[in-house]
């Protein structure tokens, strides 16, 4: 087993394991220290149907069930992703287009902790995956800030009817909303991370629009420096995980012509803190 950087924002490739088959302890949990240690961890040339990547994906903590059951597979922890036709329909979710960055599930009371992305078609260019690394920009943030936000919280919003293709944020009795600490606490690491992103955070609680918008603006585009940021160029057979408590991604746009489908399973988390 390897574990090879992938950038110096974040982000480490294990050569040498193969996700289908049985891992002994001692080697996941050199897998689960790299998780911690680099954000977001990528497996290629996998072989992997849906059993083997909830095997797999099981051993960092319980599975998460999707929350959108029109796009969840026969096992309603697993979600295909992508624009594959079914009848002249599109069936996966999130077919289409740019998405701006954002963390999994942050409109929950329990967002998920991880999620697992399997590639199974992807286009000949575009549709890549770009992961910013909180902690750094949370650490970037000027001191004054940092106290400043210190034990707000944040007010995260999702609407089901199309959430990226919109231009400005929805009014949260629009969608699904729970409030989150701008600033969350790693529960293994101990780390502070930013928990806002451009996409689904409406307005920081208890804080005037005019006091509130400045302020998230100045954090997104910290986050989205692009020192703390790196982009994955997918190929078939990538799995690739990320720790939702401290990243966040984004998509690349890619042309619709081309098929891009995936398969993710989410890790269930905790309540931010």
């Amino acid at each position: 087993m390897e574990i090879i950087p992938l950038s110096p924002a974040l982000g480490a490739e294990i050569r040498g394991v193969d996700a289908s088959g049985p891992i002994d302890d001692a080697i996941f949990a050199k897998i689960r220290r790299a998780w911690h240690d680099h954000l977001v961890i990528l497996l290629r040339g996998q072989a992997l149907d849906e059993d083997a990547q909830l095997r797999f994906a099981e051993r960092f903590g319980e599975l998460s069930p999707i929350h959108t059951p029109q796009y969840a597979a026969a096992n309603r922890a697993v979600m295909y992703i992508g624009n594959r036709k079914k009848d002249g329909k599109l069936v996966g979710a999130l077919p289409l287009g740019e998405m701006q960055f954002h963390t999994d599930q942050c409109y929950q009371e329990r967002p998920a902790a991880g999620t697992m992305l399997y590639s199974i078609e992807i286009p000949s260019s575009g549709g890549n995956t770009l992961f910013a690394n909180g902690y750094k920009a949370y650490d970037a943030l000027p001191a004054e800030t940092r106290q400043k936000v210190e034990g707000l919280k944040a007010l995260n919003v999702y609407d089901y009817d199309g959430v990226q293709e919109r231009k400005s944020m929805v009014a949260p009795e629009a969608g699904i909303f729970y409030a989150h600490p701008v600033a969350r606490t790693h529960p293994a690491t101990g780390r502070k991370a930013l928990y806002v992103n451009r996409l689904m955070t409406h307005s920081i609680e208890g804080l005037p629009k005019d006091q509130s918008d400045p302020l998230l603006a100045l954090m997104f585009d910290t986050i989205e420096r692009p020192e703390f940021v790196y982009e994955h160029r997918w190929r078939v057979g990538d799995l690739l995980l990320w720790d939702n408590r401290c990243t966040l991604h984004a998509r690349r746009d890619f042309n619709p012509n081309e098929n891009r489908w995936m398969r993710r399973v989410t890790i269930k988390g905790d309540k931010p803190r």
